[in-house]
């Protein structure tokens, strides 16, 4: 069956629209490749145009401390070298300042240091004498009383000896030397012995502290050495006494030496039956140089401490250490006089420092 040209012409018809149609997508397609592509070049393009208008910024950071030379103009990413000033900071030292250590110090110089030894004791009348009655029976009465002083033979109470069924006969106790009263040892109506001490007669003004000694020290005790006195009234304060007699036997009890000490001068304020504490002085050494315990360290089996040296850096010196206290410390050998050494402050060999209180150099 053939078809008549009118179906032909509308068959060809539909074929142009289709075919009209599918060109038109395939070229929408391909404009937007192109577009893509474009798009991607604007961006590289952009991206190269900054990194060459960036091309000195490097070139400025160059100088910054411790890299090294001064920066010059950078050639980032193929860039032209940029128009950034060369680093000024390049090669500079360190701030040590941020690194230094503050310290105490002691500058050096001659002077003395003593050896103490602790003891505990009682200040004392040296002259201290107790009176007895002459008879037993019952103190009726007492005169006086501890702090009076008192006269060569006056009589500071009486005893009753009298028994039951004999006649009342008082009889006096008297005082052998004068003095005061420095204790009391009975009371109205106690009944006492000849044996018994009334009361205790000694000098206000003369007195002696006596203290007990170990007996490891007594090769060091010798008549007039000095010692310290404090009491527990004034505890800032200490008295200065000397050594002025010496136990010639150990005690078999206590292994102790009985030592007798007087102030060097006599004060009011201390007073028979006080509590002394003693720094009995056993050794002295003088034109010494002296530095705090604290300041020395350890060091292959020795001691050392650290001198500040011109550059006020810390400097380890080895000592060797000579008589010492509970606070001070001799040194025999390593350090001269005028050596500035530290004596409080955390540092290693060649650690920078400055001294507490001092402006930086």
């Amino acid at each position: 069956m053939e078809n008549s040209p009118d179906d032909i012409e509308l068959a060809d018809s539909g074929k142009k629209k289709k075919n009209k149609k599918g060109i038109t997508l395939e070229n929408w397609a391909q404009l937007l490749v192109v577009i893509i592509i474009v798009f991607f070049m604007i961006l590289i393009f952009m991206d190269k145009k900054g990194a060459k208008d960036a091309g000195g910024m490097p070139g400025g950071m160059g100088g910054a401390p411790g890299m090294g030379a001064p920066g010059a103009g950078g050639k980032p990413n193929g860039g032209k070298p940029g128009n950034g000033m060369p680093g000024m900071g390049g090669g500079a030292k360190p701030d040590e300042a941020a690194n230094t250590i503050t310290v105490s110090a002691k500058t050096l110089k001659r002077e003395t240091i003593i050896q103490t030894v602790h003891v505990n004791g009682d200040v004392s009348s040296k002259s201290e004498i107790n009176v007895y009655p002459i008879t037993s029976g019952k103190v009726t009465r007492l005169n006086y009383d501890i702090g009076d002083s008192v006269a060569a033979n006056a009589i500071i109470g009486y005893i009753d000896p009298s028994r039951p069924g004999t006649a009342y006969a008082a009889s006096p106790v008297k005082t052998p030397v004068a003095g005061t009263i420095i204790d009391r040892k009975v009371n109205v109506g106690d009944t006492v012995s000849a044996n018994t001490a009334i009361a205790t007669i000694g000098s206000l003004t003369d007195l002696e502290i006596v203290v007990y000694v170990s007996e490891k020290y007594s090769n060091y005790l010798k008549i007039g050495l000095p010692a310290y006195l404090s009491l527990t009234a004034y505890p800032e304060e200490k008295f200065i006494t000397k050594i002025t007699a010496i136990s010639p036997v150990v005690s078999k009890n206590t292994r102790t030496i009985k030592v007798s000490l007087e102030l060097e001068k006599p004060d009011k304020r201390i007073k028979p039956g006080m509590f002394a504490a003693i720094d009995l002085v056993i050794q002295q050494h003088t034109n010494a140089l002296v530095v705090p315990k604290g300041a020395l360290r350890t060091y292959n089996d020795g001691y050392c401490v650290f001198v500040i040296d011109q550059n006020n850096c810390a400097q380890r010196a080895v000592v060797k250490v000579g008589l010492t206290n509970d606070k001070d410390a001799e040194i025999t050998e390593g350090v001269n006089d005028g050596d500035k050494v530290i004596t409080a402050g955390s540092v290693t060999e060649g650690s920078p420092v400055r001294i507490a209180g001092q402006n930086a150099n």
